[in-house]
């Protein structure tokens, strides 16, 4: 028992230092992603491991995201399999219509989307963000 205490200890010495240097790192700071709606469709899309987005909008719009994560094929998830969700500091609407829908919007104004959870980050995703002027159906 003596001699299970003292490797135990001993272990946690040696491993003590790494954990507090894990713990003491930040996180490299998150770039914000600056996009424009095409004129012709009204969408933005995008391809690769940004994380968070930020777009202007128009007071009254809505906003639709969609997103898949990319397997280490290049494929998309299917929709039903995707386990990050995106979020926004938009008002969440609920509809039955595909993907996330934001909206209506309170003012006109740069509008931030992200995707949770956090620990999914850094995985090449799809995505599509969208605005329109009409509730999605």
């Amino acid at each position: 028992m003596n001699m299970k205490r003292g490797f135990l200890m001993l272990g946690l010495l040696l491993v003590w230092p790494s954990l507090m240097k894990a713990q003491e790192e930040t996180p490299p700071p998150v770039r914000p992603h600056t996009f424009k709606l095409n004129s012709a469709d009204g969408c933005y899309r995008y391809i690769g491991d940004a994380m968070l987005f930020v777009g202007r909008f128009r007071a009254g719009s809505y906003i639709g995201v969609t997103m898949n994560t990319l397997d280490p094929n290049g494929l998309p998830s299917r929709q039903d399999k995707e386990e990050r969700i995106p979020s926004s500091d938009a008002p969440d609407f609920q509809t039955d219509a595909s993907g996330s829908w934001f909206g209506p919007l309170p003012q006109s104004k740069e509008y931030t989307i992200t995707f949770i959870p956090r620990a999914a980050f850094g995985s090449s995703a799809v995505v599509s963000i969208c605005g329109r002027m009409t509730p999605p159906q």
